[in-house]
């Protein structure tokens, strides 16, 4: 209890956490909050009425960050922003250094890119239901900067992302890069909600598909995305059409999660790097 107090009173004399460009910290500081107050209702009646102004910290730390958000959303709706701001502010978030690298769990950025896209909002649940269809998740910020960093994403090209969920990643990378990019999500409440997601944000180059990835045109693409967004027969059949487009022209598939262990599984798939894939890191594969 002593500890949680004084761990209290030093987050309350840290200016440092009012600052505008604070996100981190505030977060870091928010998630201690939640600890502390933890702690002081379970240490008897005197640590008890400290809960109180420790809610209050946690509050207008959380609402500081919701304001930052909020500024930067606006921003990226007006001809202001660049990419290079854009990307800039998300490394400010993160840990990620643009070398390849491991990805393990999520950071400030999630929190952060979250908050500019309005995701924490609660959603409705899936209404289709098939024991191949993987629970929603979405990818680590990180992993998507790590995608941008090290596949060439020019002219001519089209991201796809397979079981994009919400849209965060198809609209991130489009920010990121300016490829026209495409979701393909086959729960309806998700499908729907990133089309209205980008309509509010006016991003007419990124598109969703609410289809099952097994059957739906994939025709577009250049480069698809996989993060374990299903298994068994339907990941079997998405296999083979992402080859059969391969057999038409050339393609990267870009894994995360457990789906890389089972892209390294397929003979037409080559990893890029040469190394074997792992769960936790974004492999890059080459067709041939």
């Amino acid at each position: 209890m002593e500890r949680a107090l004084s761990d209290l009173e030093t987050l309350v004399r840290d200016e440092r956490l009012f600052e505008e460009h604070a996100f981190s910290e505030r977060v870091a500081a928010s998630d201690q909050l939640d600890y502390i107050c933890e702690v002081l209702r379970y240490s008897g009646r005197g640590a008890r009425r400290d809960v109180q102004p420790a809610l209050a910290l946690r509050d207008r730390l959380e609402a500081l960050n919701a304001a930052y958000c909020a500024r930067l959303r606006q921003w990226l709706q007006s001809d202001t922003w660049s990419r290079a701001a854009l990307r800039a502010e998300l490394d400010r978030h993160t840990s990620y250094g643009r070398e390849p690298a491991l990805h393990m769990e999520h950071e400030a950025v999630d929190r952060l890119v979250d908050g500019i896209l309005g995701l924490g909002e609660t959603i409705a649940e899936p209404t289709l239901a098939d024991r191949d269809y993987v629970h929603l998740e979405d990818s680590p910020v990180r992993v998507l900067l790590d995608l941008v960093d090290h596949v060439s994403l020019g002219a001519g090209d089209c991201f796809v992302d397979l079981g994009s969920g919400l849209g965060r990643a198809a609209i991130l990378v489009h920010w990121l890069t300016g490829v026209p990019t495409e979701g393909i999500e086959v729960q309806p409440a998700y499908c729907d909600r990133a089309c209205a997601l980008v309509a509010s944000l006016g991003l007419e180059r990124v598109q969703f598909q609410r289809a099952d990835a097994s059957e739906a045109d994939l025709s577009r693409g250049t480069v698809y995305y996989l993060f374990t967004p299903f298994k068994g027969r339907i990941l079997r059949l998405v296999w083979q059409r992402l080859e059969q487009e391969a057999q038409a022209r050339s393609i990267t598939v870009c894994t995360y999660g457990a789906v890389s262990l089972s892209a390294a599984q397929e003979p037409w798939l080559r990893p890029a790097s040469g190394a074997p894939p792992h769960e936790f890191a974004l492999a890059i594969w080459r067709a041939g």
